[in-house]
Order: structure tokens, then C-alpha cells, then sequence
């Protein structure tokens, strides 16, 4: 069955890519590369570099920046293409961060179409997965210049949270929830626990190195009492004077929690746009800004993002 479903999409692909099948009429030509993007933080990236223009594919996922992506079809879902979209799009160069079935890069192999992954899950695979984009996309003037840029601005970031250790200032803790059910955070080694650091806080799950995101239990977070809770999830029902409102109600209802510190104190917080802290891309200062504001509100930790 496996067989006669590739020979099913060979044929297929034949035609499509033979120009047996006409050109939409909303396919505007792309010079270049024809890329199709396989994860919403590489569609960002794309856009970022000033190569939106050669997108002839993306998934459901991708929706940044609106302005540019609404105008591309959608081709599947993260990591997961349709096939026969993708094909319809007849891409040249396809990126993914992972697929959810490998054996898609061996049927896209065999069609001569190129693929290549972008590792881009941590804060330093940032400005290399620009560079590596760039350099496909033909744009790396621009790509060079973005990273460069990027990681200029973490490495201040950093010099000036070093400092503002040593000099023996506070670094709230901070629990990240992930999912409030079940309840879930994240580990010492994943992107949201980097942002935290360089927001001047410490992530509560520090001391899970092996796991980017795990369950815990409400006793777990009710006996290391943190001083901030951040809720990285739609939580309906607060005002729109209030955004916060509903996160803080939700975690003071749970058993224990109401005698938390950032409970008690009421920084809680949940109006993220939570794409800018989940999402390792090019907008990730302004995630690390967005959390800053919540965990070091009176400090005035690090320069101005000029990005």
C-alpha cells in the first residue's frame, strides 16, 4: 500500500511539476528561490530578511507578519505539509524546523526538490538561522545585518545582567505556566527559561535540565512560592482596562495557591502576545522587553531595543 501510495504521488508530482496543472491566477512570479516555510518562527524570519516576496507556501501556523502571510496559500500544518498544496505551490527550496512524518523528505528527495532544516529552537540559533536563511533566500546582506544586530543586543543584555548580579540586586522567581491544566512549565535548557534570565528573573523549573517543558504538580509550585507567575496561555474573561484580572482570579480559586507570593502581591500576569515568547524568531527582543516589563518593572536593566 505504501508503494502504490508514492507511485500514486509520483505521478502526481510529474504533472504538477511538468506544468500539466495551470498557474493560479493569484501566483504572482517569484524571481529566485520559490520557498515554502514548514514552522511559523522561519515564516518570521523569511519576512524579516526581506524575502517575503519569494514565499509561495506556509503552514496554518504561520501568521506573522498578517500582511504578507495572508497573501500565501497554506500548504498544511506545522511540520506537516499536504503533499499535493506543497506541490501545487512548485517550491524550489523547502525549510522546516522538524516534520512530523520523515519519510515526507525522502518522497520531497526523490522529487529533486531541495530541503533544508533550520535548527532554530534556542536563543543563539537565532542570528545563525538568519544567516543560513539569508544566505538560501539570496538576500544575506540584509540577513547579516538583522543578526548581527540581534546578537549584539543579547550580548548587552547579558553583560548587564551579569552586572546586575554582582552588584547584589534581587532576581525574582518566576514560575512560568505553560498550561494551567494540566499544569505545566518549562526546564532550564528551553527558549522561555533564557527570555526569563535575561529579563532579570529565575525561572522556577531551573532545576529540570533534562526536560524544555514537564508537568508539576500545584504543591510543587505552592512550596517554592514565587514571587511572579507569568500564564503563557489565553486565559478568557478579563476587561480590557484589566487584562490581568482573569489570570489572577484563575490561580487564586486553585487549592494553596492564594497563599503564594505572586498571588498575594498580584503579579500574576497573562495579556502576552505569547508568539513573541514561545517563538524563537526575529522579534525576540521584543518578547524579552514584554517580559521584562512584568519582572523587573522598576529596573532599568538594559539599553533600549533599537531593533
Amino acid at each position: 500500500m505504501v508503494r502504490s501510495r508514492r507511485l500514486v504521488f509520483l505521478l502526481l508530482a510529474g504533472c504538477l511539476l511538468g506544468g500539466c496543472s495551470p498557474r493560479r491566477s493569484d501566483q504572482a512570479p517569484v524571481q529566485g528561490p520559490r520557498i515554502i516555510s514548514l514552522a511559523p518562527n522561519l515564516t518570521e524570519i523569511i519576512c524579516a530578511v526581506g524575502a517575503g516576496a519569494a514565499l509561495v507556501g506556509r503552514t496554518s501556523a504561520c501568521d506573522y507578519p498578517p500582511e504578507i502571510v495572508k497573501t500565501v496559500p497554506v500548504i498544511g500544518g506545522f511540520g506537516a505539509p499536504n503533499l499535493e498544496e506543497l506541490l501545487k505551490s512548485k517550491p524550489t527550496l523547502i525549510l522546516d524546523i522538524a516534520l512530523e512524518d520523515e519519510t515526507t523528505a525522502k518522497l520531497i528527495a526523490q522529487l529533486g526538490i531541495r530541503r533544508a532544516r533550520v535548527p532554530c529552537a534556542k536563543l543563539d540559533d537565532i542570528p545563525t538561522a538568519i544567516l543560513t536563511i539569508g544566505r538560501l533566500a539570496q538576500v544575506e546582506p540584509a540577513a547579516t545585518s538583522l543578526a548581527e544586530r540581534i546578537a549584539a543586543k543579547v550580548a548587552e543584555r547579558r553583560e548587564a545582567l551579569a552586572a546586575h548580579k554582582a552588584a547584589g540586586q534581587p532576581v525574582p522567581t518566576v514560575f512560568a505556566e505553560i498550561w494551567g491544566d494540566p499544569l505545566m512549565t518549562v526546564g532550564r535548557n528551553s527558549f522561555v527559561a533564557e527570555l526569563i534570565a535575561l529579563a532579570g528573573g529565575r525561572n522556577l523549573g531551573d532545576e529540570v535540565a533534562d526536560k524544555d517543558y514537564f508537568p508539576v504538580a500545584s504543591e510543587w509550585v505552592i512550596a517554592r512560592d514565587p514571587d511572579i507567575i507569568l500564564c503563557l496561555y489565553p486565559i478568557a474573561g478579563g476587561s480590557a482596562q484589566n487584562p490581568e484580572e482573569a489570570a489572577v482570579k484563575r490561580l487564586a480559586a486553585r487549592t494553596g495557591f492564594s497563599q503564594i507570593k505572586a498571588v498575594r502581591a498580584g503579579r500574576v500576569y497573562g495579556a502576552f502576545d505569547n508568539n513573541l515568547i514561545l517563538r524563537p524568531g526575529p522579534r525576540v527582543l521584543e518578547g524579552i522587553e514584554a517580559l521584562q516589563e512584568c519582572i523587573q518593572p522598576s529596573e532599568n536593566l538594559y539599553p533600549p531595543n533599537t531593533l
